[in-house]
């Protein structure tokens, strides 16, 4: 009996001891798990986080897909639009008359300094700025004088004016040789460059210049049989003193042997002469009107012409007759009524 007892007793102990191992085992494989389980959530969420942050990308791209599509959608539109401006322009132009150009050629010429450029610029381009004009070889300018519609064909006329420098007038006279010219402007003047008083010096070097044996090289004939209007300019009046006829009157005197020469191609051409002043205007808007009267045709005058040299005919009796006359019939041109689309 006492042995039986601590027999008792020990395998108490040891079944104890057993169960504490057991129950440390299962405590470590439950910590195994625990911590297993641990890292599988923190892997979850990690996953939700990524799975959020795709679909807050996502929902930019869709955003940004959007844009784009209605980008590309607007482009099309413009595109649609841009086509049918182009067809309606298309249709315009097919509509519209042909435009032909008929050119005048009228030529300026004088010694230098003689103020050719400013003279021909206040009728050529009453705009430009005087101030800003320097001595040339040669320029061409050109003027729209008018437009007239037949049937389908709009024909612009158009007067083209070459200026001259005064050290190139055998050049000028080349061109009289072997171009057509319509008209003929001579520029002399009373004063030299400054413009302040009478140079008679000057005077005289300008005549020998366009002494008759050396009008008859401007005046060939193909000349005579082009030119429809000479025009003498005695410029620099404002160097005379007294009433406008009297200043007239001494500035011919002045230039009557070149005046009486021109004179005897008058049953050629029409030859005139003006006394004015290129810098203040006088006389100066004579020119146009004039060359207009000898040598635009008569069915090339529009409206607008007409009313242009009612304005510049001042006491002109020529001049008068010549805007009396009745417009030409012009047919107004056929627009098509057709709606012009609206691009924005």
């Amino acid at each position: 009996m006492d042995l039986v007892l601590p027999i008792v007793l020990g395998l108490i102990a040891v079944a104890c001891g057993a169960g504490a191992v057991f129950l440390l085992l299962q405590t470590t494989q439950l910590r195994r798990q625990l911590q297993d389980a641990n890292q599988h959530i923190e892997a979850l969420r990690q996953a939700k986080s990524q799975l959020d942050q795709m679909r807050a990308q996502y929902g930019q791209l869709q955003q940004a897909l959007d844009v784009a599509r209605g980008e590309d959608r607007q482009k099309v539109d413009w595109l649609d639009a841009q086509q049918k401006e182009i067809d309606w322009y298309k249709a315009e132009l097919e509509s519209r008359p042909k435009i032909t150009q008929k050119r005048y050629k009228i030529l300026t010429l004088g010694i230098k300094w003689t103020g050719k450029t400013s003279l021909t610029l206040k009728w050529a381009n009453p705009l430009v700025d005087l101030g800003t004009l320097q001595g040339t070889k040669i320029e061409r300018y050109e003027r729209t004088v008018s437009h007239v519609l037949t049937k389908e064909v709009l024909t612009e006329h158009v007067f083209e004016i070459g200026d001259w420098g005064g050290e190139h007038i055998v050049d000028a006279q080349q061109e009289l040789i072997m171009e057509e010219i319509h008209g003929l402007l001579m520029v002399v003047d009373l004063a030299g460059k400054d413009g302040q008083k009478l140079e008679p010096a000057r005077i005289q070097e300008q005549l020998r210049e366009f002494q008759p044996q050396s009008l008859q090289f401007f005046f060939s004939p193909k000349t005579l049989a082009s030119c429809k209007a000479v025009v003498l300019f005695i410029n620099k009046s404002d160097v005379l003193s007294g009433t406008p006829a009297e200043v007239e009157k001494e500035a011919r005197g002045y230039y009557k042997p070149l005046i009486d020469s021109l004179e005897r191609y008058k049953n050629h051409i029409d030859i005139r002469v003006l006394v004015g002043s290129a810098s203040y205007g006088h006389s100066t808007h004579h020119l146009f009107s004039h060359f207009v009267e000898r040598i635009l045709p008569k069915n090339a005058y529009d409206p607008q012409l007409l009313q242009r040299m009612k304005a510049d005919m001042g006491p002109n009796p020529a001049l008068a007759r010549t805007a009396q006359l009745p417009a030409p019939q012009i047919p107004a041109p056929q627009i098509p009524q057709q709606v012009r689309p609206n691009v924005r």
